[in-house]
């Protein structure tokens, strides 16, 4: 936190998080303190009409209850001119004055970030698909930036840190919101494996406009944004949205059914020109060039071949035919699906707590599960979307569509 970081919480007291109007009040003086010492004296030369009475309201007592709040929560505050504020952040139009994060901020402005983002009610085929290439970006220390969501969000998180990556998660709310709710236990997961990031204050709830606002934040951390699946009223196109008009690289992964309008958002991006994914590749060709020395080339990834000749460690490689190199490097989507809800080895139980070992238990008897039967058999006081989250990321068991899970 900066000596300047009060007067950027001071201004976005006055303004609210998202809103625009601050820059353009901003353009009048030479800094933040400026604006603040001579606002605060009574000079209102700058002020529209309807912004005066906010001024008078935001008091440096208000700021300093929540700098207090945020050193008690463990709460970094990076504002507008820090040195460590993202320069993607930074640069984008109506940039956040201050973003509040749980978790660390590491070199966002050098690193390979791709924004994943989907639907809530992901199918057995988008949630296989984007599992398996998360996964294999962040082998390839790709980090995944999404957001909170139950569905391809969550997916996209899990994917990636359990493939050893690093993640960041933008909050539509203040970071002291249950939102979603119960989700302690992935924000705990996310800040461990890098950050959970917001520009609403603390305590601060939802609104609609806070999602779409959040969105713009979302696109701009990111090289690129993949979206995996996505209708036409889908907030990924939001996203999208923004992701385009930043100058940000739109990536999408087919839909096994034209004809799904699950997929007609993603139908009507590729159509546009969006970049089509059929594995990871696709996305990393686009930064291995420039952003080399930022990627692990040890990922099994790199050596694959594919037919144009994209990766392969051994480039003096007799390339071997299409056809065959398909079916050994490149499962087909429905194989791939399948594969992804193939019963598996019982899991070692033996470091659980009752209350979890209980809940693993009662799935391995009864194959895939839904929510609700795990909450009406399952006896105890634990709460259990924390406790299945904390399972999944454990690798114990999977979450499926429909929210049902199995091991």
């Amino acid at each position: 936190m900066t000596e300047s970081t009060k007067y950027w919480l001071w201004l976005t007291l006055v303004y609210g998080p998202a809103n625009s109007r601050k820059w353009n009040l901003m353009s009048h003086y030479n800094s933040v303190e400026e604006a603040y010492a001579r606002i605060s004296s009574g000079d209102f030369t700058n002020v529209l009409p309807q912004d005066k009475k906010s001024f008078e309201l935001a008091t440096m007592g208000k700021v300093n209850d929540i700098i207090s709040e945020c050193e008690k929560q463990r709460i970094t505050i990076y504002s507008y001119d820090d040195p460590d504020f993202p320069d993607r952040l930074r640069e984008i139009y109506n940039p956040p004055s201050v973003i509040f994060t749980l978790g660390r901020l590491d070199q966002i402005d050098e690193t390979v970030i791709i924004t994943s983002v989907g639907t809530r009610k992901p199918d057995d085929y988008s949630r296989a698909i984007s599992s398996r290439l998360i996964s294999e970006l962040a082998q390839a220390e790709v980090t995944i930036a999404s957001g909170c969501a139950s569905g391809l969000d969550s997916v996209s998180l899990v994917s990636a840190i359990k493939g050893g990556g690093r993640v960041y998660t933008v909050m539509p709310c203040g970071l002291l919101c249950d939102y979603p709710k119960n989700s302690s236990a992935m924000k705990k997961a996310v800040s461990a494996h890098g950050a959970v990031i917001s520009e609403y204050l603390p305590h601060s709830g939802t609104t609609a406009l806070n999602f779409r606002m959040r969105n713009r934040i979302l696109s701009a951390i990111g090289l690129g944004t993949l979206i995996l699946q996505a209708g036409s009223s889908s907030g990924s196109l939001s996203t999208a949205a923004f992701a385009l008009s930043q100058g940000k690289d739109i990536f999408c992964i087919p839909p096994h059914n034209l004809y799904d309008d699950s997929y007609s958002g993603v139908v009507s991006l590729l159509r546009d020109g969006a970049i089509p994914v059929f594995d990871s590749r696709d996305i990393l060709n686009e930064y291995y060039s420039t952003y080399a020395h930022r990627l692990n080339y040890s990922a099994d990834v790199f050596s694959k071949r594919s037919e144009s000749g994209l990766f392969g460690r051994n480039n003096n490689q007799e390339q071997a035919p299409i056809r065959q190199s398909r079916t050994k490097s490149r499962p087909e989507p429905a194989e791939m699906a399948e594969q992804a809800v193939k019963p598996r080895p019982v899991p070692d139980l033996s470091g659980l707590s009752d209350d979890r070992r209980r809940i693993v238990e009662y799935i391995l008897a009864n194959g895939v599960v839904l929510f609700d039967e795990i909450a009406e058999n399952v006896d105890g006081t634990v709460d259990l979307e924390t406790a299945l989250t904390e399972l999944e990321l454990d690798g114990i068991i999977r979450s499926l569509s429909g929210n049902r899970y199995t091991v």
